[in-house]
């Protein structure tokens, strides 16, 4: 059996705030952008929030898992 740890949370903070940038960037300048452009940013944000996911399901996996083999000794 092999050693759970848990997931370095830096690159997931990385990726958050360069979810929450590209929010902001769209919201200001969604008007000003062709359908491309939104098509291609809408993209972006699509793949960044389910790195986020992934990551957030890995961890729960992982914290559960922990939990668990500290309860059974």
């Amino acid at each position: 059996m092999h050693e759970l740890k848990r997931q370095d949370i830096q690159q997931i903070n990385i990726t958050a705030e360069n979810l929450a940038g590209l929010s902001q960037t769209l919201f200001e300048y969604h008007e000003k952008l062709d359908h491309f452009q939104l098509k291609t940013l809408c993209a972006l944000v699509y793949d960044l929030s389910s790195q986020i996911n992934t990551w957030i399901e890995r961890e729960e996996e992982i914290v559960m898992k922990l939990e668990e083999d500290n309860r059974n000794g």
